[in-house]
C-alpha cells in the first residue's frame, strides 16, 4: 500500500480506495504565509517601481539638456528647459515667445512631457528632505530663477539652479546645473542624505 505524501491527509472514498488531500487548516496556513509575503513584498515593489519612476523623468530632463546644449550652439540662439510646477510639464523650448518672457504658454516647444505619464505619482518636491546641502531652498521644487526655466546661452553658458522630483512611494532625484560651463549633476535620496550619482 502506497503511503501519501508528507502533510496530506488521507480519507477513504467512496469506491473504497485511499485518497490524499489537504485539511483545512492546512489551507489556512498557506494562504496566511501568502499574506504575510505579500505584505513584505508590496512596498518595497511599489518603492522600487517609485525609483524607476523618478530616474526616468530626470533622464529624460538630461536629454533635454543635451539636445538645448547642441541646438544653442548650432543655432547660435538660446534653448531652456522649462518646468511648469501647475501642470507637471517640462518643455524643451526654442526660446521665448513675442512676450519675451521665459515659461509662458506662448514659448516654442521642441517637445515636452507630463511627470504624470512616467507614473510612480512623480512630483516636483524635495519634500521634507530638504535641498541639497549648500543650494537654495525649493518650495516648489525647482530653484531655477529665471520664471523655473533652465535657460542655455549660444556660448554654453547658463542659469544655475535644481530640479527636485519625488515619487509618492518617497523616492527622490535631483539634478543641479552650475552657470559657468552649464554642466549638471545627479543626486538621489538614500533615506537621509542627498548622494551623488
Amino acid at each position: 500500500m502506497k503511503m501519501p505524501a508528507f502533510g496530506m491527509s488521507v480519507f477513504w472514498g467512496e469506491s473504497g480506495a485511499m485518497k490524499a488531500g489537504f485539511t483545512l487548516v492546512e489551507l489556512l496556513t498557506v494562504i496566511a504565509i501568502i499574506g504575510i509575503i505579500s505584505a513584505v513584498a508590496i512596498p518595497a515593489t511599489s518603492a522600487l517601481y517609485g525609483g524607476c519612476c523618478v530616474k526616468a523623468a530626470i533622464y529624460a530632463i538630461t536629454g533635454m539638456i543635451k539636445e538645448a546644449k547642441q541646438n544653442a550652439l548650432s543655432n547660435e540662439k538660446y534653448y531652456a528647459i522649462t518646468f511648469n510646477t501647475t501642470d507637471g510639464i517640462i518643455s524643451l523650448v526654442s526660446g521665448r515667445g513675442a512676450d519675451n518672457k521665459w515659461n509662458t504658454p506662448d514659448d516654442p516647444v521642441v517637445r515636452s512631457f507630463r511627470l504624470a505619464d512616467k507614473g510612480g505619482g512623480l512630483k516636483f518636491s524635495h519634500g521634507n528632505y530638504g535641498p541639497i546641502k549648500g543650494l537654495a531652498n525649493a518650495p516648489d521644487g525647482i530653484s531655477f530663477t529665471t520664471n523655473n526655466t533652465c535657460v542655455c546661452n549660444p556660448d554654453l553658458t547658463g542659469n544655475g539652479g535644481a530640479v527636485y522630483i519625488m515619487s509618492a512611494s518617497g523616492a527622490a532625484m535631483a539634478l543641479t546645473m552650475n552657470n559657468s560651463d552649464f554642466g549638471y549633476k545627479m543626486y538621489r535620496w538614500d533615506g537621509g542624505n542627498w548622494v551623488k550619482i
